[in-house]
């Protein structure tokens, strides 16, 4: 079976990480709308020039994290989960999407070997090459 690399992030890590890129990202599309509003003197411009600095990051991460990329919609919201969930990959704490279930496999204390927890319960990960069924119906 596949071993991972390394043991999933400690919370406090994935905490930091998901507020640095949070504060960067929605940070910076706050700044964009305070000043597009100031030179325009239009609130709906300066909302609508944050959102639009937002929305590519959601549409190139929301495809690794279980959303879809029609959720950029909601992007400043859909990032703060965007992120949590970032900070997590390669291992995954929530189900796959119904589309994603042939490459997801349960991990479990074989892939961990020594390294295994208890709090590891509930990971997942996406096989890259989509032979994630051959591998759960060997097992």
């Amino acid at each position: 079976m596949h071993n991972p690399v390394r043991p999933p992030r400690k919370p406090f890590v994935r905490v930091l990480l998901a507020g640095l890129l949070d504060l960067a990202m929605l940070g910076s599309a706050g700044e964009l709308n305070l000043r597009v509003e100031d030179a325009t003197g239009s609130h709906l411009l300066g909302n609508l020039a944050g959102w639009l600095l937002v929305v590519p990051f959601v549409v190139w991460l929301a495809p690794k994290v279980s959303y879809r990329r029609r959720d950029a919609l909601f992007a400043p919201w859909v990032f703060l989960i965007v992120a949590w969930r970032i900070t997590y990959l390669p291992y995954r704490d929530w189900p796959p999407r119904d589309d994603e279930m042939a490459q997801a496999r349960y991990l479990g204390p074989a892939e961990f070997a020594a390294r295994w927890r208890p709090e590891y319960n509930g990971l997942w990960r996406l096989s890259a090459t989509g032979d994630a069924r051959v591998a759960v119906a060997a097992a």
